[in-house]
């Protein structure tokens, strides 16, 4: 497959050499199918036979020898002759190191070099971690990106304890240990103390739930305050979206794409995730229905596939590219893969400026605010907000009600004449 990309046998022979020679054939072809353009895959692959040539200087013949350390070599080696020309030595750089890490990622898809482990749990806790990893996944229904950022929080804390994270300390752990930490922790920690806050009281629950403590100490952390319907849901005029719609391109692939994206989260108020989740499958033409799948431990929903978000759909699968993914939208550039919230989210907030929309924190999460305070103005219930919404309680979904102005206006108490 590298004859896609080269033609002359000199070129190829260098390639087909040294410790990934007998893998770039394979690369080059994924880079087919992934919709590099001539010029992009000729650059990595051109960096990658680079990177294939320090490896062979360097004695290393199998590439489960790879490592960092010779990854970063070969980076200060590649660009000794741009020190002079600071300004594009960054960029140089971030485009050599993509080159090879996409290299690195082929070679661990087919199973030619190992997936780079997750860092074990120490010994002295894994005792009481593993299971309560398990029970934010079986019991809380928490999402693997939750899990991770509680499993790094809850670690800290452990470590922190030091030989007190063993059972027999763990039971007699006193209260003043867990003040004494915390008020060293939280002065040098640079988390969200309001997250970190809740993840360790939920973790010192659990320990007392589960007898690995002899009492609870979750009210020894002290708690980020934050007020139930405090603040008010920031949602969008009418005309406001309306003005975003417009400034979409209707004549490039990406606008059809974008276009489609957005009005899809209009129309239903559904979260970035759930728009990029999509799949082909969750589209039912027949019965003009779509599936918005659950999340965050919501239930899943069956809506009607109005006629605006079906035709924007449409005008985009026509030129949406060819791959094996299932999920609708796809990004236009190589490679071709599925779209993630990050991107939407950067989407809707490029458009927002572009259309002279400037809200408070504006992202795809806007759409979805204003989605229900406009559902609510049209006197839908409240039950059927939050069963789109994907909201496990109706408590979450009240906050829109401090929106419903109509609703508002009913009760307001007459203000008092002056005398």
């Amino acid at each position: 497959m590298l004859e896609y990309w080269y033609k002359e046998r000199r070129t190829l022979a260098d390639f087909r050499r040294g410790p990934l020679g007998p893998h770039m054939d394979g690369f080059a072809a994924q880079l087919k199918r992934m919709g590099y353009s001539s010029g992009s895959g000729v650059s990595i692959l051109g960096k990658c036979c680079l990177f294939n040539s320090f490896l062979i200087e360097k004695g290393v013949v199998d590439c489960e020898e790879i490592n960092d350390s010779l990854i970063s070599g070969f980076l200060d080696s590649y660009l000794e002759n741009y020190r002079s020309l600071k300004p594009c030595n960054c960029k140089k750089r971030s485009e050599t190191e993509y080159a090879v890490r996409r290299l690195l990622s082929y070679l661990r898809e087919t199973g030619f070099m190992k997936d780079a482990e997750e860092p074990a749990i120490p010994e002295q806790y894994r005792w009481v971690l593993e299971p309560y990893l398990r029970y934010l996944e079986k019991e809380c229904c928490s999402v693997e990106k939750t899990i991770q950022r509680k499993r790094v929080m809850v670690s800290v804390f452990l470590e922190g304890l030091g030989k007190s994270a063993s059972p027999a300390q763990m039971k007699a752990l006193s209260a003043e240990a867990v003040e004494q930490y915390l008020l060293r922790h939280f002065k040098e920690s640079l988390e969200n103390r309001r997250s970190l806050s809740s993840t360790l009281r939920c973790f010192l629950r659990y320990c007392a739930d589960r007898k690995v403590t002899a009492c609870d100490l979750s009210s020894m952390v002290p708690a980020v305050p934050s007020y139930r319907l405090a603040s008010l849901p920031r949602g969008m005029e009418d005309s406001a979206l309306q003005r975003m719609l417009n400034a979409v391109p209707k004549d490039t692939p990406a606008g059809l794409r974008d276009y489609a994206v957005m009005l899809l989260m209009m129309a239903y108020g559904i979260r970035a995730i759930s728009a990029v989740k999509l799949l082909l499958e969750d589209i039912n033409w027949t019965s003009s229905t779509v599936r918005i799948r659950a999340r965050k431990g919501g239930k899943e929903v069956v809506v009607p596939l109005l006629d605006a978000v079906g035709e924007a759909i449409l005008r985009y699968l026509k030129i949406r590219p060819e791959t094996v993914h299932r999920e609708v939208f796809m990004t236009v550039r190589a490679p071709v893969v599925p779209l993630n919230g990050g991107q939407v989210s950067v989407m809707v907030r490029k458009y927002m400026l572009g259309a002279g929309v400037h809200p408070h924190r504006g992202g795809s999460h806007t759409l979805r605010h204003s989605w229900a305070i406009r559902a609510l103005a049209h006197d839908a219930p409240i039950k059927a907000i939050a069963d789109v919404l994907g909201h496990r309680c109706l408590n979450t979904t009240f906050i829109y009600a401090k929106a419903d102005l109509k609703m508002l206006r009913q009760v307001a108490m007459p203000w008092p004449e002056g005398r």
